[in-house]
């Protein structure tokens, strides 16, 4: 399921005051399904009520994401061990961070890591479904801003072993760079036509840019390129699309596959040793960002499924 019906649940639940049950997201992998959409019969986390004088979504969102925990039996291990249960309860809860701020956010993972802190099992647990969910690149609900928050918790805790500290440690550097409304990086890469340019440059053409990094040899790359050169959403919204490929000529890969692209499109290829300097986020391809014409992220790690939705909003 994706986020967009995730999140009418939610906002279902916050005019309502009904629950959030509904199938969680499956989260692909490279291996393929992680977590098939669906939960274990019977059980389901109770919301807390909302407060008759809180109105507004925003006040009644903010209630529920601190108290969603309130109901959670934390030593109840029929309920800790039970992934279906605890995946589908996390994603409900994911999915309230975007009708919160972020320092709601942050106090409503801290009530939940402070209730999963009764078992290093079940705390271990938490974590590992946050990075699955909200930080695996396949995910369908992958967010970099609600991940930031949830790593921001796990480090100040400091509950898990050496190595898992290590890879927030570095899951925290990243989640760092290019964060929704600050600027983008600039770089220098060579056009198709052998002329030098600058991010910078193709940002200020346009109201917005979609910027995706991809590689000539990959099929999901390919399948976007396509999707894109059809749509008649990038020209009614002005968004320019800027194409860049880190990897290299590859043979003349990147060359004779660039020339199938449009014309209208800016196609380019970074120099040597870009991936290596970290400066942008590129676990997989195709990695898409929605620049502004000031260059400032608008959405970062943006899914393909989504892709169509997001180009309609802007």
């Amino acid at each position: 399921m994706k986020r967009k019906h995730v999140q009418a649940m939610v906002a279902a639940a916050l005019l309502t005051s009904g629950g959030l049950a509904g199938q969680r997201p499956a989260v692909r992998t490279e291996g393929g399904e992680q977590s098939q959409a669906g939960m274990a019969e019977g059980r389901e986390l109770a919301l807390p009520q909302v407060p008759a004088e809180l109105r507004t979504p925003g006040e009644r969102a903010a209630h529920i994401a601190k108290h969603f925990w309130d109901a959670m039996d934390w030593l109840d291990t029929t309920l800790t061990r039970d992934r279906s249960f605890m995946e589908q309860s996390a994603s409900n809860f994911y999915s309230l961070f975007s009708l919160t701020d972020s320092i709601t956010a942050s106090q409503a993972v801290a009530e939940m890591l402070a209730g999963a802190s009764v078992s290093p099992e079940t705390y271990k647990t938490v974590a590992e479904i946050a990075e699955l969910y909200l930080y695996e690149p396949y995910s369908p609900v992958a967010d970099d801003e609600a991940y930031a928050v949830v790593v921001d918790r796990l480090l100040a805790d400091g509950k898990l072993d050496e190595a898992a500290m290590m890879r927030l440690e570095d899951a925290h550097q990243t989640l760092m760079k290019n964060r929704v409304g600050q600027k983008a990086t600039d770089f220098e890469f060579v056009g198709r036509d052998g002329r030098r340019r600058r991010l910078s440059n193709e940002t200020s053409c346009n109201d917005f840019t979609l910027l995706m990094f991809y590689d000539p040899d990959c099929h999901d790359c390919t399948a976007l390129e396509k999707h894109l050169a059809e749509s008649p959403l990038p020209a009614q919204k002005g968004v320019g699309i800027v194409m860049i490929s880190p990897y290299g000529e590859q043979d003349g890969l990147w060359r004779s596959h660039a020339e199938t692209m449009p014309e209208g499109w800016t196609v380019g290829l970074t120099d040597e040793g870009f991936e290596d300097e970290g400066i942008y986020d590129l676990k997989i391809t195709p990695t898409v960002y929605i620049l502004d014409r000031e260059g400032r992220v608008v959405r970062k790690n943006v899914v393909p499924e989504s892709i169509d939705d997001i180009l309609d909003s802007l």
